[in-house]
Formats: structure tokens, C-alpha cells, sequence
């Protein structure tokens, strides 16, 4: 079955003639004919009377009649509108986010700058927390903002780095530690501190993670389903939460970040397939990402 012999049978019936039919579909009418014809010995139901150069329908043909006009009318339409779209300068990018506590600071930033620098881009977030790889294999994302060591194992992965990841400490305003500028891992020692559940977090949080708690056990560490309750935590003066920089809110009241004497960490910035080629877009979205970001740590940096 294919969408000429539906034509033929649709264009027959609203005709009453074969004949007719041909003539608006600029065939023959053996052809007209022979494609209704398939069409019924595909379906094994007579859909057509012939009878004394007349048609009629049969109850299967009344019934299929109106599933077929519907499906022809759908694509007739679909494609009147794929074709009116194609050269609509505008471009749906999906981009693959971990709805980190930075990232509901920065992407509504990076919108009003990319609605303002007049960019036809349309953006769909979509979040990817715990398969970030899987999503951009499977094309479901086109870009990933994420931490490259959550990417870097699949090399058609590219990476363009945005932020220089390092660890800090979320401290209570107030507490002891919020006075330093920065903060050593013994400086840690016998505090209470919040680390986020192994299983829903960033690769490069585990692996800090793992290097911390070898060093001061876990007497004193307490893990937290998400972002969301370390700030809780921390804000209630009841310890100090530990995260790469690229996930705090530098906007929270009652909380100092500080950083800790650790080496840098893997970078946050965008991960994209190698088969994505859409060079312009790619620059464009980086850029306008990049001054979000520097406009919004600005504004904070001294908080």
C-alpha cells in the first residue's frame, strides 16, 4: 500500500469516474485502474463497485474511504508545512542540562542574551543528570552542558570548556571556616560535613568525593539526596556542604563559598557529538553561554 494508490481511490471516489480521476492526477486511466486494484488485493476486500461505467463504494470501501482521506489530508498537510518551514530561519537546539543550582542562576542569563543579540535559535532544555553520555549518542541532546569528565570517555565527543572546575566548601555565614580564604582538607577535620548522594551526582563530584572521605573518614560525613537539601543543611548552620564551583548558588543568603586546597578539577562548558556540524550555531551558543556566566560570577564574586 503507498500513498498513490490511496490517491487514485480517494480521487475515483470524489469523482465518481475513473476517467475524471486520471485526468486530475495526470494519469491514465489503465493506471488510475490498476492502482486501485492493488490496492484492494493488498487490503483482500473489494472496495469499488464496477458496474455499467458507474462506481460505487462497498461498506469496506465506505469505512476505509474515510480512513483514508484522513491519512492523505495529514500528510498533505505535513508536508504544506515542513515546506512552508524550510527556509524559516529559525533552528530548535536541544541542549542537555543537570538543573544544577549554577545553571538555574546562568541559563536564564544566557536566554535574554541570545534573545537580545536577535538569534532565531530555539532552545529546548532537557535534563540529563545521570546519562549524559547516553542522550547525546542517541541524539536525543545536540549539546551537553556538563563537566567534561562526565564526557570524556567516548572520543566522537568534543568539549568546549566554559568554567576551570575547583572545589569549594558552602559555609554557614558566620562559622569559623567562612573567615578563611581558603580552606585545607584538615581544616575539615571533626566537622560535620555534607557530600551529595553517590547516586545523583556528577562523576567529578564521586571522584572528589571518594579522595575526601579516605582522608577523614566518614564519622563526620553525612550524604544529601540533591543540591537543594546541602543548602538546606548549611544554611541551618548544621555543617559544610563540599561541591565543584560550577554547582553552587553564589546567590544563596546565609551561605560563603570558599575554596579548598585541592587541585583544579575537570572543567564545566558544552559536549557535543563530532557529526554535529552546525559550526555558527555552535559559536554562537558558546559565546553567548560564556558572558552569561562571566556575568553572573561577576556579580557575585565579592558575596
Amino acid at each position: 500500500m503507498n500513498f498513490t494508490q490511496l490517491r487514485c481511490f480517494i480521487k475515483a471516489i470524489d469523482n465518481s469516474s475513473f476517467t475524471i480521476a486520471a485526468e486530475r492526477l495526470n494519469f491514465s486511466q489503465s493506471a488510475v485502474s490498476k492502482n486501485i486494484k492493488d490496492l484492494e488485493d493488498t487490503l483482500g476486500v473489494t472496495l469499488i463497485n464496477r458496474a455499467h461505467h458507474r462506481i460505487s463504494l462497498t461498506s469496506a470501501g465506505k469505512y476505509f474511504y474515510r480512513v483514508a482521506r484522513n491519512v492523505v489530508d495529514d500528510m498533505d498537510y505535513t508536508v504544506a508545512y515542513l515546506q512552508s518551514k524550510k527556509n524559516d530561519p529559525e533552528t530548535l537546539l536541544r541542549i542537555g542540562v543537570c538543573d544544577t543550582p549554577f545553571e538555574q542562576k546562568i541559563l536564564p542569563i544566557f536566554l535574554r542574551r541570545l534573545r537580545e543579540s536577535g538569534s532565531n535559535l530555539n532552545i529546548q532544555f532537557v535534563f540529563v543528570l545521570n546519562n549524559s553520555i547516553g542522550e547525546l549518542l542517541n541524539h536525543h541532546v545536540d549539546l551537553c552542558a556538563i563537566a567534561r569528565e562526565d564526557v570524556d570517555v567516548v572520543e566522537d565527543i568534543h568539549f568546549e570548556p566554559m568554567v576551570q572546575g575547583k572545589v569549594v566548601v558552602a559555609c554557614p555565614k558566620g562559622s569559623p571556616l567562612a573567615e578563611k580564604s581558603k580552606i585545607s582538607i584538615s581544616d575539615l577535620i571533626d566537622r560535620d560535613v555534607f557530600l551529595l548522594d553517590p547516586n545523583s551526582t556528577l562523576n567529578v563530584q564521586l571522584n572528589f568525593q571518594t579522595a575526601l572521605i579516605n582522608k577523614l573518614g566518614m564519622e563526620h560525613i553525612k550524604f544529601v539526596q540533591d543540591f537543594l537539601a546541602m543548602d538546606i543543611y548549611v544554611r541551618g548552620g548544621w555543617g559544610y556542604g563540599i561541591l565543584p564551583n560550577f554547582i553552587a548558588d553564589y546567590q544563596s543568603e546565609g551561605i560563603k563559598y570558599i575554596p579548598i586546597d585541592y587541585h583544579d578539577i575537570s572543567p564545566y562548558g558544552i559536549a557535543y557529538m563530532e557529526s554535529f556540524t552546525n559550526d555558527s550555531v555552535l559559536e554562537k551558543v558558546a559565546s553567548t553561554l560564556k558572558k552569561a556566566i562571566n556575568e553572573y560570577l561577576s556579580e557575585n564574586k565579592n558575596k
